[in-house]
């Protein structure tokens, strides 16, 4: 896992572009190299867990002397792409993924994206052809963000690196980000920055971007099996993900939250792995302290486990140094900086993750919502708003079922995973309602789910590409290499999202949520662990927020709604997170 910047122009500033790399040395402080040549710079902070000598150096540069590669990700099939490249006559000088990823490159040009299976985004220049392709997962894993005008194209794993280009705040982001409580691809906080899209790789020559899709993901054609062998392909397939996963020349644990997918991941990890780390962030509000189940799982695989107890004394004093590292807003990622912090302390580089695994085995509200939210998306709001007076569900609920007028298929997911409605936006940013409702359009238009049939995989299409991609992935890679720590995610190994994606859904639900990952590893965990209700890995901001609230400047009339609690913890963190760190006046 590394930091990457690159810039094509004429006249590089060699010492401007040095300090700008400066900025990602969190992301790799092992090693840091710069490759520059003619109207090309491209730099590398590396934090090292394949192959730990310096033949991991990058920029790397093929035995040619033609090829230079820059990389940022991990490759947990590359042995296997290295055996058929070695009997293809390739010499290879390290043990690193990166040089398999190179010559990978050279002998399969851009069909190479379709043989790894791994979270990447990376660059290689051809100076013979002065042509620079990038790539990135599928999934989003990494980010690449890019500038282009008529002189420069410059990229980076974070804005930082390149906001010099752009420091006019998108009105649209800050929309989007109300509504969502992140702001989504291709949308970004900075206008003329760009997020290269995932599944896609390019090129760039004179000047000219080519960006092309070369994968998504695909929920047909349906698997047609008896659900016992389902289960079993299942079991296996996840197996040899986390395996995968586990490769490293560095120390990995894993993240224990308590819920099914850590658990899992726990379960399986501690037979491949002895003495497996295990971290936990536990809580003295025990109405989301999960240490009861965290400790079920530990005491079973008797892991090396350490628990970080996070209280309101310890966020107060946190809050100023998270917004600062905060690139773009997100309601999320305070708890993924904690546990990430601890990781740290404990000397990991690399991390297990569940994330995932509610998006692909359907274990959000969302799944089990999506067809009421479509059947009301059919009746006039205005006959639903008139059933308000008159509900024990609470106000909040209906304002934002306003988002059943949303376009399409984003009306019966938006009311879940919306944060304000179009009402509120427009109060909130004194803009027009329409500008918000035509920013929904241009939102479905680039998350358009029509060519998928079943009610239940478009919602998983959504919680994929739109929140998990956006918002849970984007906030894992900024918040875990703060700390210099690498977030791995095994349920979204390509071969495991490939086969349970064409799962029919009635297959995923049943007696227990997630049910068919239930079937598959039941026998590994406790059932209090897959019996009990679902919740998510949150901290207990409500409570520190209402203990200490004068001290987050909102404005009073934001703060007598939150005590009133006509609005929630999240919606005043989002309206905080606007006026303290992306100059909103409100």
């Amino acid at each position: 896992m590394c930091g990457i910047l690159g810039q094509v122009s004429r006249n590089i500033d060699r010492r401007e572009f040095k300090s700008r790399l400066g900025l990602l040395h969190h992301r790799g402080p092992d090693d840091s190299g710069i490759y520059f040549d003619e109207n090309i710079a491209l730099g590398h902070t590396r934090l090292s867990i394949l192959d730990l000598s310096s033949d991991g150096h990058q920029p790397m540069i093929s035995n040619c002397e033609n090829f230079i590669i820059n990389f940022n990700g991990e490759i947990y099939n590359f042995e296997e792409i290295k055996k058929d490249l070695i009997q293809k006559g390739y010499v290879f000088n390290s043990q690193a993924d990166t040089e398999v990823l190179l010559y990978g490159y050279i002998e399969y040009k851009e069909n190479i994206v379709n043989k790894l299976n791994g979270m990447f985004v990376f660059s290689i220049y051809d100076k013979k052809e002065a042509k620079l392709f990038l790539a990135r997962d599928r999934s989003g894993m990494k980010p690449l963000y890019y500038f282009k005008d008529d002189k420069i194209f410059s990229f980076s794993s974070e804005l930082s690196a390149i906001t010099k280009h752009s420091s006019s705040i998108s009105l649209d982001a800050k929309i989007l980000f109300l509504l969502l409580g992140f702001v989504p691809e291709p949308f970004n906080i900075y206008e003329k920055i760009s997020m290269f899209p995932a599944g896609h790789y390019g090129y760039y020559k004179d000047n000219k971007l080519k960006i092309i899709k070369y994968d998504e993901y695909k929920y047909e054609p349906k698997i047609v099996k008896p659900y016992a062998e389902i289960v079993s392909d299942t079991r296996e397939l996840l197996v040899a993900s986390i395996k995968r996963h586990l490769i490293s020349d560095a120390p990995v644990g894993v993240f224990l939250s308590g819920g099914v997918d850590s658990s899992v991941i726990t379960s399986i990890a501690s037979q491949c792995k002895s003495d497996l780390q295990t971290l936990s962030l536990v809580f003295k509000e025990k109405s989301l302290n999960e240490e009861y189940f965290q400790d079920l799982i530990v005491d079973k695989y008797s892991t090396n486990h350490i628990k970080c107890s996070i209280d309101k004394n310890i966020f107060l004093s946190t809050v100023d140094d998270f917004m600062s590292l905060m690139e773009k807003p997100t309601i999320d990622g305070l708890n993924t900086y904690f546990i990430s912090k601890a990781a740290k302390d404990s000397n990991l580089k690399s991390v297990l993750s569940g994330i995932g695994g509610d998006e692909i085995f359907y274990g959000y509200p969302s799944f089990k919502n999506a067809g009421v939210l479509k059947s009301l998306s059919k009746i006039p709001y205005s006959l639903i708003k008139i059933f308000e007076n008159f509900s024990k569900i609470k106000r909040g609920t209906y304002r934002k079922l306003e988002l059943v007028q949303a376009e399409s298929e984003l009306a019966y997911y938006l009311p879940i995973r919306g944060l304000f409605s179009p009402s509120e936006i427009s109060d909130i940013l004194k803009v027009r309602k329409d500008r918000v409702y035509h920013l929904i359009t241009n939102l479905y238009n680039a998350y358009n789910p029509s060519n998928i049939y079943q009610v239940e995989d478009k919602i998983s299409f959504y919680e994929l590409n739109m929140y998990m991609k956006n918002q849970l992935l984007r906030d894992s890679d900024l918040f875990g290499m703060a700390n210099s720590v690498e977030i791995r995610t095994p349920f979204l190994d390509r071969e495991l999202i490939n086969y349970v994606l064409k799962v029919k859904p009635k297959e995923k639900f049943g007696k227990h949520n997630k049910n068919l990952l239930v079937d598959a590893t039941a026998n590994l965990l406790p059932k209090e662990i897959f019996s009990r209700r679902k919740s998510g890995f949150v901290l207990p901001y409500e409570r520190w927020l209402m203990d200490d609230i004068d001290k987050f400047n909102v404005g009073k009339n934001i703060i007598n709604k939150f005590k009133a609690r006509k609005i929630s913890w999240s919606q005043l963190w989002a309206i905080y997170i606007l006026k303290n760190k992306f100059s909103e006046k409100l």
